[in-house]
């Protein structure tokens, strides 16, 4: 019986040492399409529960997201993201913010720019992708599909990681 048990924890032992090690580090996977380059896109969390009766309906159904990235220009022509798509939600839309007789308001945008040899963040409080509608809760560490549209480099599809989004922006 004790060689069984230290057998099995030998085993235990062995296959923890050969699993990926935990990290808080954020992916480093490199999406590239034409000569743009996709840097730390995620999705804020949300939950189809948090919608009650009296809030009625926020924005053509129920619970909204955003997701969030950074679009590396690496060529001397500029370049336009024009549109994106989930399938988890029931519209996806550009949008930006501007802060209108002290109260922050948000607005949908036909396009956003990417500079020659510059960069577009999409963040908190500035330009992101809105996932309006939400089909299903977005829990922290899954992942969500998004596709993101570019007048000139074409499309590209990738997964972006659900996160809690930070209490304060940087």
């Amino acid at each position: 019986m004790f060689k069984r048990i230290l057998a099995l924890s030998v085993l235990l032992g062995l296959l923890a040492a050969c699993a990926p090690a935990a990290s808080d580090s954020h992916s480093h996977e490199h999406i590239k399409v034409g000569n743009l380059e996709i840097q730390d896109p995620w999705v804020r969390a949300a939950s189809l529960s948090n919608v009650t009766p009296e809030m009625g309906d926020t924005h053509m159904s129920g619970v909204n997201s955003a997701a969030y990235l950074t679009i590396v220009n690496n060529s001397s022509e500029a370049d336009q993201l024009v549109s994106a798509a989930s399938d988890v939600a029931k519209a996806v839309e550009l949008h930006n913010v501007k802060m209108e007789n002290d109260v922050m308001k948000m607005f949908q945008v036909p396009a956003i720019d990417v500079p020659a040899n510059g960069k577009a963040e999409l963040k908190r409080g500035g330009f992101h992708i809105m996932l309006i509608g939400l089909k299903r809760d977005l829990k922290v560490g899954e992942k969500v599909t998004l596709t993101l549209n570019f007048q000139k480099a074409g499309s590209v599809t990738f997964d972006a990681e659900v996160r809690e989004a930070p209490m304060h922006s940087p």
